[in-house]
């Protein structure tokens, strides 16, 4: 049993031990490493001045936010801050492309917007400035103005010696992180313990024997209120250490995820399986929030506006689960339909000791129409007002004007205590999908759901919007 967390920074390993293993990675690299070119401004993971890069299990190197994961769930990877781009005086290649481009002003966030390009240009050698878009949607700067920054991201030349993945993921480092991650580690802090076992069956006996045990994934939801004041559960649980639990399968007909499998990691699973949902995943969370948050962990927070419910709703969402069986200590497992799966608010109907290992959902079939939508006070990154899905199969337009539909499934996030699926509506819109029947439809939604008022919204603009979701769906079903 291990009881320090084992990373190589910027090429040099460091064990962390104790205390310092469970303070924030950005608090930790600039007041015990001194390396303070990584910024916290929002201690959020929205601003992304704090974004450092990381490499674990092989995977090439991808931006997470430093503010609000822990040192010791990066145990076992290579990390890179802004420090370490420089090769041999000479700056990296987002550096300069950034100062010819007179892309930074006061330069607090210029670090951030460094990384993630340099992110970016590790996957992609000639980006679209759409591409560029995309990987700074966790980047905020209130300096400069965005178009220098996009410039900048395009003009970027990066030859093969500023590859951090050459230059930092030798050999002799990687044989350490796979040693070090097949063995469990404990850590002891004060008023904390943290857990990352490397197999399931000695992850639920942790769960039976530990009462309050916390399931920690990426912790993207858990740091901010830490960082805010709160304290951590007395006992973390973490799964990074459990491969079993990395899988993303594409089959035929179903996806299958496992509780360690990043957002970034079904996005590009589904860009052939689930395109929508593919492309409904680069909305609402920035790169830095999808290297890290986990589909497991969106279910498992149990929101009513968690962004990816309506759609496993839709999609035949299933949660397979498992537990410790308190008689003879064998592993219980069962399947849970994500419909039956809240018992309330930010509540879920798993048993005492049971954990989510996999979520699975049905690949898009042919003849079916899958559409996502997200409305919120900005597009990128921010916490939606309401969400909802909408699949139908069609029999084609039996008077060749309208189109028939044959069955439809329909869910909305953001106007009730849980997502909810509206099985009246779905009975409502088979058959042919005519002006009259939309209207009727709409109206039907508005007295269906019972929307609170909060800050995000009012309950009656939450039954506009659902409404009017439905209208502009039945809009591009009906123009084919």
């Amino acid at each position: 049993m291990r009881e320090a967390a084992v990373i190589f920074l910027n090429g040099v390993r460091r064990d962390v031990r104790g205390g310092d293993a469970m303070m924030m990675l950005a608090d930790w690299l600039r007041g015990e490493e001194g390396l303070p070119g990584t910024k916290v401004v929002c201690a959020e993971g929205d601003c992304g001045a704090c974004t450092v890069l990381r490499s674990f299990r092989g995977s090439g190197f991808d931006a997470v936010n430093a503010c609000i994961t822990t040192v010791a769930q990066m145990d076992g990877s290579h990390l890179v801050t802004v420090e370490g781009l420089e090769r041999s005086g000479e700056l990296a290649p987002a550096q300069e492309a950034m100062m010819k481009c007179h892309a930074s002003q006061c330069g607090y966030c210029t670090p951030g917007f460094v990384m993630a390009l340099t992110a970016m240009r590790e996957r992609h050698a000639t980006p679209s400035r759409t591409t560029v878009a995309n990987y700074l949607t966790g980047n905020l700067c209130r300096c400069t103005g965005y178009e220098q920054i996009l410039d900048a991201g395009c003009a970027m030349v990066a030859p093969k010696s500023h590859s951090l993945a050459e230059r930092y993921r030798d050999a002799a480092s990687v044989d350490v992180c796979n040693q070090v991650t097949s063995q469990p580690l404990s850590i002891v802090a004060p008023s904390i313990r943290f857990h990352a076992p490397t197999t399931l069956r000695a992850a639920l006996a942790l769960m039976a024997s530990e009462d309050g045990c916390r399931v920690l994934a990426g912790g993207t939801d858990l740091g901010v209120p830490v960082n805010k004041g709160a304290a951590w559960a007395q006992t973390l649980l973490s799964l990074h250490l459990i491969p079993d639990l990395d899988l993303v399968e594409v089959g035929r007909r179903r996806v299958t995820v496992g509780a360690n499998a990043t957002l970034s990691c079904v996005r590009r699973a589904c860009e052939g399986a689930v395109p929508e949902f593919a492309r409904f995943l680069n909305l609402f969370a920035s790169p830095q929030i999808k290297n890290t948050a986990t589909l497991a962990g969106n279910v498992a927070n149990a929101s009513p506006i968690g962004d990816t419910l309506p759609f496993l709703f839709v999609a035949g969402g299933t949660l397979h689960l498992a537990r410790r069986a308190p008689e003879h200590g064998r592993i219980e497992r069962r399947e849970l339909s994500i419909d039956q799966a809240f018992s309330g608010y930010r509540r879920l109907a798993l048993q005492p000791g049971e954990l989510i290992t996999h979520v699975s959902f049905d690949a898009t079939r042919k003849g079916e129409t899958l559409r996502l939508f997200k409305v919120s006070q900005r597009k990128d990154l921010d916490i939606s007002a309401v969400s909802a899905a909408f699949a139908i199969t069609r029999v084609g337009n039996r008077s060749g004007e309208y189109p028939v539909i044959d069955g439809a499934r329909v869910a909305y996030g953001g106007i009730a205590a849980t997502p909810v699926r509206l099985a009246q509506v779905e009975d409502a819109l088979r058959g042919e999908l005519t002006p009259a029947k939309v209207a009727s439809v709409a109206s039907l939604i508005t007295h269906a759901i019972a929307p609170i008022s909060d800050l995000r919204g009012s309950s009656a603009y939450r039954r506009i919007v659902a409404a009017n979701l439905f209208r502009r769906f039945a809009d591009e079903v009906m123009r084919g």
